[in-house]
C-alpha cells in the first residue's frame, strides 16, 4: 500500500478547500445574476442559458487533457496555474460584463482553468491521504463546493442589491489572498514519484455513468435554478438571494459524511454513490410537480443527495486508477462524464422551455435520464466490485 509522506493534512486540505469554494463561487456567479444579465442585454432565456453552456463546455473539453497535463508536469503547479489564470480571467469578465460575446469567451475560458484546477486540486487532496482516508478527505474538500455554490451565490446576489460593482470587488479579495496561500502551502507528494505507472481501469465507465446522471441532472437543475424561481413567481430580483443557496446548503452537511457512510457497505463508494444518484433524479422529477414556496424542500433534498454522493463517487478514482501516477488522469475522466451532463442539460433546459414556456417538461426530462443510466451501474455492484476498492480498505 502506498502511503504518502508525512505532511499536516491542513496545510493540504486548507488551501484547496479555499480554492475550491471560490472556483465554485466564480462558476455560479454568472448564474447567480443570470437574470440581471438577461433583463440588461436584452436576450432570451435560451440564449442566457448558452452563457452557462460556455462555461460547461469549456470545463468538460479540458477535463482529459487536465488530468493528463497535471500528471505529466505535477499537481502543485498546474493548481497554482490553473488559480492564476482563473483570477485574470475574473478580472477579464467585470471589465466585459456588458458584451455578450466576451462574456461567452471568457467564460469558455474560465471553465477551462477551472478544470483543471479541480482536477489537481481533488488529486493533491486524494495523494497527501492514506488510501483508506481518502473517500473522507475528497468528502471534505467537496464541501467547498456546497459553500460555494450555496453561501458564494448568497454573497453576490446580496452584494449585488447593494452596488452591481460590489460583488467583484469581494471576490477580487479573495482571490488575491487564496492565491497567496496557494503559493506557499501546496506541494506536490513524493508518493507520486515513487508509484508505478499502470492501467485505468476498465471499471471506469460505470464510475462516468454515476458522474454524467449527477451532472446531468444536478447541475443543470443548478446552473438555471435562479431563473427557473423567478420565472415561476417564486421570487424577485429584489429578494432572489434568500433562495439561490437553497439547492446547494444540504450538501455542506453531508459531503463530509458521505465517505465515512460508504465505508461501512461492501461495495460502499459506488453503492452510495449510486443509490444517492437515482434518489436525486426522483426529487429533480417531483419539482415539476410542487408549485410555489414548497419547491424549497426538494432543492434543498437535490443538494443534500449531491453531497453524499460526491465523496464516495470522486473517491472511486483511486479504486480505478491502477495507482498514484494516474490518479489525475482518471480523476479527469470521472469529471468529465459530470461535466458532459452539466454542459447539455442548461441548453436542454433552456430549449424545452423555450418549446412548452414551462420548466416542468425538463426538470421531468433531467430526472428520468439520470435514473436511466445509474440502473447498469446497480446491476455490476450486485455482480461484482468496481476496480480495485480493496486497496481503499
Amino acid at each position: 500500500m502506498e502511503k504518502s509522506k508525512n505532511y499536516p493534512f491542513g496545510r493540504i486540505i486548507i488551501p484547496t478547500f479555499l480554492s475550491f469554494y471560490l472556483n465554485s463561487s466564480i462558476r455560479y456567479f454568472i448564474p447567480a445574476i443570470l437574470p440581471f444579465i438577461i433583463l440588461n442585454l436584452h436576450i432570451s432565456v435560451l440564449l442566457g442559458s448558452l452563457l452557462i453552456t460556455s462555461y460547461w463546455a469549456g470545463y468538460t473539453a479540458f477535463q482529459i487533457p487536465s488530468g493528463m497535463l497535471s500528471d505529466k508536469f505535477g499537481l502543485s503547479l498546474t493548481s497554482k496555474l490553473s488559480f492564476s489564470m482563473i483570477f485574470i480571467l475574473f478580472i477579464l469578465l467585470y471589465f466585459f460584463i456588458n458584451n455578450y460575446l466576451s462574456l461567452m469567451i471568457i467564460q469558455f475560458f474560465l471553465g477551462i482553468f477551472s478544470a483543471s484546477l479541480y482536477v489537481s486540486d481533488a488529486s493533491l487532496v486524494q495523494a497527501w491521504t492514506p488510501r483508506k482516508e481518502r473517500t473522507t478527505a475528497i468528502g471534505i474538500y467537496q464541501t467547498a463546493y456546497f459553500v460555494g455554490a450555496s453561501i458564494g451565490e448568497f454573497i453576490t446576489i446580496e452584494a449585488l442589491n447593494i452596488t452591481f460593482k460590489l460583488p467583484f470587488y469581494i471576490i477580487f479579495g479573495f482571490l488575491a489572498a487564496v492565491l497567496l496561500i496557494d503559493l506557499t502551502f501546496i506541494k506536490e507528494p513524493e508518493v507520486r514519484k515513487k508509484s508505478k505507472k499502470q492501467k485505468i481501469s476498465k471499471d471506469i465507465i460505470y464510475v462516468t455513468f454515476i458522474r454524467f446522471a449527477a451532472g446531468f441532472s444536478y447541475l443543470g437543475f443548478l446552473s438555471l435554478y435562479s431563473t427557473f424561481i423567478v420565472y415561476s413567481g417564486i421570487a424577485s430580483g429584489s429578494n432572489l438571494f434568500l433562495y439561490t443557496w437553497i439547492p446547494s446548503i444540504g450538501g455542506i452537511i453531508t459531503s463530509p459524511l458521505g465517505g465515512r457512510i460508504s465505508k461501512r457497505f461492501k461495495n460502499g463508494r459506488p453503492l452510495i454513490a449510486a443509490v444517492t444518484v437515482l434518489f436525486l433524479g426522483a426529487i429533480i422529477i417531483s419539482t415539476a410537480f410542487i408549485k410555489g414556496y414548497l419547491v424549497i424542500l426538494p432543492s434543498f433534498l437535490a443538494g443534500f443527495s449531491y453531497g453524499l454522493y460526491a465523496g464516495p463517487s470522486m473517491g472511486m478514482a483511486s479504486d480505478v486508477s491502477g495507482g498514484d501516477r494516474n490518479l489525475a488522469s482518471a480523476s479527469g475522466i470521472i469529471n468529465f462524464s459530470s461535466q458532459v451532463g452539466g454542459s447539455i442539460s442548461p441548453f436542454v433546459i433552456g430549449y424545452l422551455f423555450s418549446v412548452y414556456g414551462t420548466f416542468s417538461v425538463p426538470f421531468i426530462t433531467l430526472g428520468i435520464i439520470s435514473i436511466i443510466f445509474i440502473i447498469p451501474v446497480l446491476f455490476k455492484i450486485k455482480k461484482s466490485s468496481i476496480g480495485d476498492e480493496a486497496l481503499n480498505e
